[in-house]
């Protein structure tokens, strides 16, 4: 499927939603289809292991097909809907492996590689942009990763979460705004801010 506008994917989902409540499995199909990229990306930026990640994205699908009657398309997004099925099968994973910290699970920013944010802005800064996100609670981090990591919209963000739109706004713009602040009072040539 061509990538669509927002609104028109959002429509197309929630007709598939209503089509495979209604018992079409060729609609649950499509609908699979066009949430696993999606799913996939949330899941493996914040799970280290790939079979770990395949398997709680396993888990999501499983849960939307079981909660599929009780879903309310026009109640918001599909999308949404489903990251927060995902979300909370990273909050499961976390408190069943030791060492880890439930509420910090779906906030991982991830730490390595040669992604997006090393392409756009070098190693040195996008390592410095780990540090200061690292330095942030685990709310806002999840909230900015939703937001700029996985292209969420205000209002999609605000579903998963389980906050209001305004909140989501403003916690975003204060967040963006200390950042730039560190950013801009932090030292040259990319060295790592010092705490103090």
């Amino acid at each position: 499927m061509p990538r669509l506008p927002w609104p028109l994917r959002d429509a197309w989902w929630s007709r598939l939603v209503v089509r495979s409540q209604r018992g079409d499995r060729e609609a649950f199909r499509d609908l699979y289809r066009a949430l696993y990229g999606p799913v996939s990306r949330y899941v493996h930026r914040r799970v280290p292991s790939a079979a770990d990640a395949e398997d709680l994205i396993g888990q999501v699908f499983f849960r939307l097909l079981e909660s599929l009657d009780r879903i309310e398309p026009g109640r918001g997004s599909v999308l949404s809907y489903t990251l927060s099925m995902a979300r909370n099968a990273l909050v499961d994973h976390a408190r069943s492996r030791a060492g880890m910290v439930p509420e910090e699970a779906a906030a991982v920013v991830p730490d390595s590689g040669t992604g997006p944010l090393e392409r756009l802005m070098g190693e040195e800064d996008a390592a410095r942009v780990r540090s200061e996100l690292a330095r942030l609670p685990a709310e806002t981090r999840e909230l900015l990763m939703l937001r700029f990591g996985d292209g969420l919209r205000f209002a999609e963000v605000a579903q998963v979460m389980g906050l209001s739109e305004a909140s989501v706004r403003q916690r975003t713009s204060r967040a963006v705004r200390e950042l730039r602040a560190r950013w801009d009072a932090g030292p040259a040539r990319g060295e790592l801010a010092n705490d103090g």
